[in-house]
């Protein structure tokens, strides 16, 4: 998913293939590095030594996962040293946002873990506003996709809806299987509602690939929470269609709204993809913490969910500001706006060499 899936994801604008799934590689890497570390410093650290385990490799790769949703939002108007420190960063605030969490409110990680969708949302659009740019407020020639760019873009939709249901359930103890069966009626239901509005808001009636790579996929961040709690498959696949449907509409129709008054650039459509299931995925969390027959996690999570949810949103809005504002200063090469989403002011390119 890390890899391939947001890697592939990230190739569908026409001039940015190479950095779109090379620069994911890129800080796919060093974020699980660093989450490495941080996780170890604040969770797994004993007798003066850093604990690794595959239940901490998880939890670094779910860092990695809120590094990259934060890249969908500036990418292709970014240079990789701005990527690099944006990285490093949003994996130390969204680590140190569950320390908070279970030091204030006992939320154990693995629970808090998964607000990763609404920290890296958040946090990327609000680095995007600070960033924002005049010369690029009405677009840009080059932000666009190719068909061919649109497969290889569909290739990381695939990989992530396939394995989604898995990254869901990775660190549960008990109810892997619920969680899994709910991921996937969520997105099944995600993705018929994707297919279903995309057709309809359409004068001709034809379907726009660049909401089946991102709506499809809104099912699976929205149960993220709720999975293992969901008691029936047809809750999941109700999450699953509500979500496919604000998805789809959200990109078609709000997505120049936020651009034009808010100066907000969102490249990949995070707001849409990630933020917006992430706080409808809390919502249906808490709802169903408030029926559970679990008392214990009940009466903890139904208490403080509003407050885990504040400080969630407000570290990341306070830490993507303060990053913005440090990512906008000119010694890190920020490239010109004739320059933003193509590959050749990044990577040398054979056929272009002049020979002499």
């Amino acid at each position: 998913m890390v890899f391939v899936g947001f890697g592939f994801l990230a190739t569908f604008l026409k001039r940015y293939g190479r950095s779109g799934i090379a620069f994911t590689l890129l800080l796919a890497a060093f974020a699980l590095q660093w989450a490495t570390i941080l996780e170890g410093l604040l969770f797994d650290f004993e007798d003066s030594k850093i604990r690794i385990s595959l239940s901490s490799i998880i939890h670094a790769d779910f860092s990695a996962v809120s590094a990259l949703v934060s890249m969908g939002a500036v990418l292709g108007n970014t240079s990789p040293v701005q990527l690099l420190l944006m990285t490093i960063v949003e994996v130390t605030c969204f680590t140190v946002n569950k320390w908070l969490l279970k030091f204030l409110l006992e939320v154990d990680r693995k629970t808090s873990g998964m607000y990763l969708h609404l920290f890296g949302a958040v946090f990327g659009l609000i680095v995007s506003q600070v960033l924002h740019r005049p010369g690029l407020q009405n677009g840009h020639e080059k932000e666009g996709s190719f068909q061919i760019s649109d497969l290889f873009s569909m290739i990381g939709t695939i990989f992530l809806w396939m394995f989604w249901p898995s990254f869901n359930a990775a660190l549960l103890d008990t109810d892997q299987d619920k969680a899994v069966f709910n991921t996937y009626y969520a997105l099944a239901a995600s993705t018929v509602a994707a297919f279903a509005i995309s057709s309809h808001i359409h004068k001709e009636g034809k379907i726009d690939m660049s909401h089946i790579r991102s709506a499809t996929l809104a099912g699976g961040v929205a149960v993220g929470l709720s999975a293992p709690l969901i008691p029936s498959a047809y809750i999941a696949m109700i999450i699953g269609l509500i979500t496919g449907v604000l998805c789809t509409l959200g990109f078609k129709y709000l997505k120049a709204m936020f651009q034009l008054y808010l100066g907000v650039h969102d490249t990949c459509g995070v707001l849409y993809t990630h933020a917006l299931p992430g706080v409808i995925g809390g919502i249906v969390y808490i709802i169903l913490l408030s029926i559970s027959d679990d008392l214990q996690r009940k009466m903890l999570h139904t208490e403080y969910w509003q407050t885990a949810m504040f400080i969630t949103m407000a570290m990341s809005i306070l830490t993507g500001l303060i990053t913005g504002f440090i990512l906008k200063l000119n010694i890190w090469k920020q490239p010109p706006d004739l320059k933003c989403y193509d590959d050749q002011a990044y990577w040398q390119f054979p056929h272009l060499a002049t020979i002499i």
